[in-house]
Parts: C-alpha cells; sequence; structure tokens
C-alpha cells in the first residue's frame, strides 16, 4: 500500500501522517487505564474549554473550511465537535478501544484523525481534489456526491474521507476489526512536529490497549 499526495497538492500544506497497525484487539469497553485518562480529559476540557477550543490547529482547520466550497455545509472540524460534546452532554459515548483511542488524541492535539479497516482498503490511498459527482457517505450523516475541488482521500474504489469532515462509512473500524490503517491530516498552518508528536502518541495508545503491532509510520508532505 502506498499513500500519496497528488501534485496537485504539492504546495497546499497538506501533511499526512501514516500508521499502519495489525494483529490488535478491538473491544467495546475502555480498560481501567483508558477510563482514567478520559476522565482526566473531560475535566480538563470542563475546566479550560478556551485552551482547547482556541488551538492554532483548529484555526487552521477553520481557515481551510472556509477556503473551499463543499457539500457539506458543517463547519465544525472534527476536534471541535468532540470538545462541545464533552461541554454539552459532559462525556464522550464509548464506541471501541480503536474509536476512543483516536478521539482522546484528536481533542488533545486538535488534530483530525481517520482510522480504516486496513483490510477493507483497495490498492493505494491518495489525496487529491475531487472532479465531482464522486459518492461520499459520511458517519452519521446521508450519502452525498462531492463538489469539484474538495480534498478527499481515495482509495482504488472509492472515498475514504472529506478531510474538513468525516470518514466514510465504506471502510469502517468494527469490534472485528484486526488491521487499520491511521491517518492524522495536518492542512497549511499546521506543524509537521504536532502531526508528528499525535502520531507518537496515537501510537503508543493504540498499541497499548489494543495488543496491536505497529508495522510501518511515516510522515507524508
Amino acid at each position: 500500500m502506498e499513500i500519496r499526495i497528488s501534485d496537485e497538492l504539492k504546495d497546499s500544506g497538506l501533511i499526512i501522517g501514516h500508521l499502519v497497525i495489525e494483529n490488535l484487539e478491538n473491544k467495546k469497553n475502555p480498560n481501567k487505564g483508558m477510563e482514567k485518562l478520559l476522565k482526566s480529559l473531560r475535566n480538563n476540557v470542563k475546566e479550560n474549554p478556551d485552551s482547547f477550543l482556541n488551538k492554532d490547529e483548529l484555526k487552521a482547520y477553520s481557515e481551510f473550511i472556509n477556503s473551499v466550497d463543499s457539500v457539506i455545509e458543517s463547519k465544525n472540524v472534527g476536534p471541535n465537535i468532540l470538545i462541545n460534546l464533552i461541554l454539552e452532554k459532559g462525556y464522550l459515548p464509548n464506541i471501541s478501544r480503536v474509536v476512543d483511542c483516536m478521539n482522546i488524541i484528536s481533542i488533545k492535539s486538535g488534530l483530525t484523525i481517520s482510522i480504516w479497516d486496513k483490510d477493507n482498503i483497495k490498492g493505494d490511498i491518495i489525496y487529491k481534489l475531487t472532479e465531482g459527482g464522486e459518492r461520499y457517505w459520511p458517519f452519521m450523516g446521508d450519502e452525498v456526491k462531492l463538489l469539484k475541488g474538495e480534498l478527499a482521500a481515495f482509495d482504488d474504489e472509492k472515498v475514504l474521507c472529506l478531510v474538513r469532515y468525516r470518514d466514510s462509512k465504506y471502510a469502517p473500524v468494527t469490534l472485528e476489526t484486526k488491521n487499520i490503517v491511521v491517518h492524522i491530516q495536518g492542512v497549511k498552518g499546521i506543524t509537521k512536529e504536532s502531526v508528528e508528536k499525535a502520531l507518537n502518541e496515537l501510537e503508543n495508545l493504540l498499541v497499548e490497549n489494543t495488543g496491536g503491532t505497529a508495522i510501518k509510520k511515516k510522515i507524508i508532505e
């Protein structure tokens, strides 16, 4: 599996943190260590919301989202949605250990993260601008056709994610998933160092809590 950024995006500031973990066990409920980490994160968000909502990374995503037209009306990026969920509901729902690890690091770093079932990815992954009309089925949403010029990740068959929004339902992580591909997506204004730091933290958290083995990790610019 190769990971590429199309030539048209070479000067866009797009940075991808790529990680592959295999032979994991994705359980439904968090262990005691994760529960403690989730509780601490919830409390920190409630006590110091501005320190999370005013991150430079979220400002960079906001500028990116406002710079292009999209079929998706929402302008809330993933970390912002998670932070507001804690502020409004008081908690984060436990989805699975893989997804919970992703949400923890996304909130802490202010970065958008995609995780896919590796066995449902066909061929290589490329980040490119849409031609218009590609089908995209986001989590918690209906299937839509993308506009021309939207930034998305594709495998050889389908849209894996819309960078400004969410992963698609075409390669979802489930409790039966054993192998995953993780991508942290930085846009213009986000540093390589912040992507690398979040990728390392997520790798450690996933390996510790799912028992998987990291077999590949790199930064693509």
